[in-house]
């Protein structure tokens, strides 16, 4: 791959961005939509860069349930978590929807970060974060309320906003909820009449957030 263009591609990464690595290594690939995805190519231990599109990570229950754990959108990476470790992800990766990725070798990136403090720190912040993802999503996946589910993502994804906007269908939320795709339902329009919020197309706005988090209150742990 020629030098220029692998730094456009490094470029929509604010983890690669700048770093220094070999083009002859680096490989760009497109795929469909449904794609299952590796962190490997053609054999060899590799992190791989979304550069267009997205890829949905999952874990499979040992009864066979998905459970979306998050989406990755373009500038993000997989297989950059276990970069130090020796087996392979335990997710499964699938392609949302047609995904150019960059693939680059583990080994190439451990040189990159024994040069580069920088790039070394960068690594050591995003692993942090997601690790306090993770610790999120575990709070989430063990409260046994369907209702404070639903209350818990809309709290957490509107930011300091009202609104938020699904990356995906109502299944795909459900299954990032780990609830049915009638529980959903039910839960979004008990919510809906309760004045709680407002459901229109892939939006849904909180019109009384106190109300949600009341709810939410009312559905943790030490409740």
């Amino acid at each position: 791959m020629d030098v220029n263009l692998l730094a456009d591609k490094l470029a929509v990464s604010p983890l690669l961005a700048g770093v220094s690595l070999p083009p002859e290594q680096a490989t760009a690939e497109t795929f469909p939509a449904g794609q299952l995805l590796q962190d490997s190519w053609n054999g060899e231990s590799a992190v791989g860069l979304i550069v267009s599109g997205r890829v949905d990570v999952y874990s499979v229950a040992l009864d066979g349930r998905e459970v979306q754990l998050s989406a990755l959108a373009a500038g993000e990476c997989f297989g950059i978590c276990n970069l130090l470790a020796g087996g392979g992800l335990e997710t499964v990766l699938r392609c949302a929807e047609e995904t150019e990725v960059l693939y680059l070798p583990k080994t190439a990136l451990l040189s990159a970060m024994e040069r580069d403090a920088g790039f070394a720190m960068r690594f050591a912040a995003l692993c942090n974060r997601k690790l306090q993802f993770l610790l999120r999503r575990i709070a989430l996946l063990t409260m046994q309320s369907s209702r404070g589910r639903v209350a818990a993502y809309l709290l957490s994804r509107a930011g300091g906003g009202e609104t938020v906007q699904l990356t995906g269908s109502r299944e795909d939320l459900a299954r990032q909820l780990g609830v049915s795709r009638a529980a959903l339902f039910r839960e979004l329009s008990a919510l809906q009449s309760m004045g709680a919020i407002e459901v229109e197309g892939h939006a849904i706005t909180m019109t009384d957030r106190p109300l949600l988090q009341e709810l939410l209150h009312r559905s943790s742990p030490a409740k």
